[in-house]
């Protein structure tokens, strides 16, 4: 099991195992380089920890705990998760501020206690075979046991709408994610669960807003982020930031700057083409803030095609060429000597950001209701906006929810945690692409602190904040290039990056082959087998007439579909070991 997340953790592998428990640690040296080893327990050995994270204010806490007679033997974030649990028991993750997923051997009473931070921005997948347990911090460690069965879960991989759940599902059989913001003890009695902390965007109408209270909520939110960005500098190794041009990285960067970090380097990685203009607004960011940057460039060539293999083995579910890009960025940043790497993921989620203005996002939100409620989702498309627009009157008036009502905050504050909900996606790709290279991905925007002050916004105060993320935008403004400062939304995450099928099309590894091309590698005919006609019948997840259709259309897009969840196939389900494919991992 633990051969298989080397990467997540290169400084030391260590075990505890006695009868009924097992308990493995791969570790990345962040915090107490020379004492921060684990498995890690107490006193008298009663109470053991595996831990993946950080605590951010371990300090605080420490001492907490030192007041109330607790001792210490390591200067460790990790060892305050133990004396949290002796002290207050499951409810040890409400005094716990940061990214963490760990599992707690309590041999007092026969029980396993596992937990997620409050956004699962640290995985702990588990499997339940039988009356035995089995977890890890990614999926193959799970499957490396062998109890559990192999499989693809095609719908657990298309990621269908899950707001709170306890055990999320994933893209393999019997292999469950451990919700956000939950805890779970396993004991003799059976499994109980706990949530500890929600999202809920606030439905409080509010009080018509003056640009003096704007102005309030603008420097609240600056000055939560100044400190919330602080806190997760806190390493003993150096620290980077990831900058990819856009607003909400470029915030990030700023505000490291703003508190006197120029020992901070960035980096920006970036594809051929249309995703280069990004390349130009990074370059904006470094000039004005003084800061040493390092270029990664992801070309669209034979090299990017050889890496699909392992990137899949690492990312376990559906990626895309942003994922490989990420890959190679976290790999520069561990050469240089860095182990962890600030992101602005997640700000999009919170403030609307994927909608071009708040009206937007309220038309959106009643379009929805108009598609399940009036008008049925197999005909939507074939009405005029003309029919539309009359529904969608009648929606209003029939539901009483006009902008203001009741009704209609409740109708927002569920489409807000449905935006919310989709960070899974965004936090498997920080957490694999990071943890591959060997490097912590922390995500300031998605810390609670902030996360609570956006939720607690009334929709007053939100027409007028989140409309194109001025909440944002105003809070760094006087730290950044106006260019960077306005620059608008033009694209969703990842969307300005070639499939990852087009590549394969356009260097020639799918479809004729290219003029004067030399032959195909193993590595690369094995890829381009997986869209034959022959391996679509035998892995039967897909028509074979239909995948035909989508090679003559060049549907890069939906063929990518089909061409990860045949390679996961491949790698997870038929147990084929990576290196069939020519990858590292």
């Amino acid at each position: 099991m633990l051969d298989t997340i080397q990467h997540r953790g290169p400084d030391s592998t260590k075990t505890h195992v006695e009868p009924g428990v097992g308990l493995g640690f791969c570790r990345l040296a962040i915090i107490d380089l020379a004492g921060g080893d684990q498995p890690l327990t107490n006193e008298d050995g009663s109470v053991w920890l595996v831990f993946n994270g950080e605590i951010y204010n371990y300090r605080s806490l420490r001492a907490q705990l030192i007041d109330r007679g607790h001792q210490f033997k390591t200067q460790s974030d990790s060892e305050t998760i133990v004396h949290a649990y002796e002290e207050w028991g499951d409810a040890c993750t409400d005094h716990l501020s940061g990214i963490f997923a760990f599992a707690i051997f309590d041999r007092r009473h026969r029980s396993m206690f596992f937990a997620t931070d409050r956004t699962a921005i640290k995985p702990l997948y588990l499997s339940f075979q039988g009356s035995k347990v089995i977890f890890g911090s990614e999926v193959k460690a799970v499957l490396a046991e062998g109890s559990t069965p192999r499989g693809i879960d095609v719908l657990g991989f298309l990621g269908g709408e899950e707001l709170d759940p306890r055990l999320r599902r994933t893209s393999f059989t019997d292999v469950h994610q451990l919700g956000a913001g939950m805890s779970l003890r396993v004991d003799g009695s059976g499994h109980t669960f706990r949530r500890y902390w929600r999202y809920e965007p606030s439905t409080q109408l509010g009080e018509p807003a003056s640009e003096a209270d704007l102005q309030e909520h603008v420097e609240r939110f600056r000055q939560t982020l100044s400190e919330t960005v602080e806190s997760q500098l806190v390493a003993d190794v150096p620290v980077a930031v990831a900058l990819s041009g856009g607003l909400d990285s470029s915030a990030v960067a700023a505000t490291v700057h703003q508190l006197g970090r120029d020992d901070v380097m960035t980096y920006t990685a970036y594809f051929d083409g249309d995703e280069a203009r990004d390349l130009t607004f990074a370059r904006q960011v470094v000039e004005a803030l003084g800061v040493r940057n390092r270029e990664i460039a992801c070309p669209a060539a034979d090299s990017t095609v050889s890496s699909f293999a392992e990137v899949a083995w690492l990312a376990e579910g559906d990626f895309d060429l942003g994922f490989v890009a990420r890959h190679h960025l976290s790999k520069a940043v561990y050469a240089d000597g860095a182990k962890v790497l600030l992101s602005g993921q997640g700000v999009d989620e919170l403030l609307t950001g994927y909608d071009a203005s708040y009206e937007a996002f309220h038309g959106r939100t009643l379009m929805r209701s108009l598609r399940s409620d009036i008008v049925p989702a197999r005909a939507y498309p074939a009405f005029g906006e003309k029919v539309l627009e009359e529904a969608r009157a009648d929606l209003l008036q029939r539901e009483g929810s006009t902008p203001g009502s009741s009704r209609f905050t409740e109708m927002i504050q569920h489409e807000l945690r449905r935006d919310y909900s989709r960070i899974a996606y965004l936090l498997r790709f920080e957490d694999r692409m990071g943890m591959a290279g060997h490097v912590e991905v922390r995500v300031p925007f998605l810390d609670h602190a902030l996360i609570e002050l956006c939720a607690a916004t009334p929709e007053s105060v939100r027409a007028h904040l989140f409309c194109g993320k001025r909440l944002l935008r105003d809070a760094v403004a006087d730290g950044l290039p106006e260019s960077v400062a306005r620059r608008p939304k033009e694209r969703g995450f990842n969307s300005g990056s070639p499939r990852l099928t087009q590549v394969m099309a356009q260097t020639g590894v799918l479809g004729p082959p290219l003029p004067d091309a030399p032959p195909l590698s193993d590595e690369e005919q094995h890829l381009a087998d997986l869209l034959s006609a022959q391996v679509v019948q035998e892995k039967a997840y897909f028509d074979s007439r239909y995948v035909a259709a989508l090679r003559t259309r060049k549907d890069y897009a939906t063929l990518d579909t089909v061409f990860v969840i045949h390679l996961l196939d491949e790698l997870f389900a038929k147990d084929t070991q990576p290196d069939r494919f020519g990858t590292a991992a």
